[in-house]
């Protein structure tokens, strides 16, 4: 029978066996958000995960609130499949090219910070958004300032579930100075998604000539 060790993470204290600490959790196909990260998306990406590990009591093992215990510890071991599940997640959330690059960190939080480092600092306006979203956000009752913010998480959530055929429009949107409006980015797409179908289509006709 394998030893059980106390350990305290989360707030919570426990008795715990470290061979079945995740046995009611781990799903390897598990998608902790619906926004995959593709380069272009940091922005609503780091928020849908932030919000999503928020929601599961687990946003401490990528902001450093959950410290790693000495490794010579007896709650290290319970710790560390926790890390290591939050770490599967956060791979699980990002496209397979994204993912292979970012496949060796040490912990959850290291690999927070290195797509964070990589992304976040983008010089362009959906990067800058970001320290004025989620908690750096300060709270407001202003109506036009609500509905602007709610407009802006619809335009990023639209560009994050483009297909990558739509890789030049976005990052064309996302370099801007200023974010067009949602209506006007909805025209964009329409226009790009006529250009696609009539390139698709240009070689069928090519070949119905021929």
């Amino acid at each position: 029978m394998a030893e059980e060790s106390s350990i305290n993470i989360e707030g919570e204290s426990s008795q715990v066996a470290p061979s079945s600490f995740l046995d009611s959790e781990v799903n390897t196909n598990q998608r902790l958000c619906s926004v995959l990260l593709n380069e272009l998306n940091y922005l609503p990406w780091s928020r849908a995960v932030s919000l999503a590990l928020g929601g599961r009591g687990k946003l401490g093992f990528i902001n450093g609130s959950i410290e790693a215990p000495d490794s010579s510890s007896q709650a290290y071991e319970a710790w560390l499949c926790k890390d290591q599940f939050v770490m599967s997640l956060l791979l699980n959330t990002m496209e397979k090219h994204v993912a292979e690059i970012f496949s060796y960190p040490e912990s959850s939080q290291d690999l927070w910070k290195s797509m964070k480092d990589m992304y976040g600092n983008q010089n362009n306006y959906a990067q800058t958004m970001w320290n004025e979203l989620d908690v750096y956000l300060p709270h407001t009752t202003n109506p036009t300032i609500l509905l602007k913010r709610a407009e802006e998480d619809k335009i990023y959530q639209l560009l994050a579930s483009l297909s990558s055929d739509y890789e030049d429009l976005r990052s064309h949107i996302l370099m801007s100075v200023g974010l067009p409006s949602f209506k006007t980015i909805c025209a964009m797409v329409q226009r790009e998604a006529a250009r696609i179908r009539a390139m698709n289509l240009e070689p069928n006709l090519k070949l119905s000539k021929a």
